[in-house]
């Protein structure tokens, strides 16, 4: 017997996705935002897991605000 061209599109698996920063590492939930904080240069975000109960600090790099204070120290130095 040969099967339709449709039930075998629509039962193939997919590969899983990346995992997000966002996502619990140990249950790889979406995790809910809390706090961010950049005192010290890094932009660094705490996020907090429903099902785990437990808060996460996420590091994205380098603050914004750090990054435009070199580029304009950068430009008054070569002035």
């Amino acid at each position: 017997m040969k099967w339709p061209f449709s039930f075998s599109a629509i039962f193939s698996r997919k590969p899983a996705g990346p995992l997000s920063l966002t996502q619990c590492p140990d249950c790889g939930r979406e995790m809910i935002f809390v706090e961010k904080f950049t005192m010290t240069g890094d932009d660094l975000r705490t996020y907090r897991c429903q099902r785990c109960r437990k808060e996460h600090i996420v590091n994205f790099g380098t603050a914004m605000w750090k990054v435009l204070s070199d580029a304009n120290k950068s430009e008054d130095d070569a002035s």
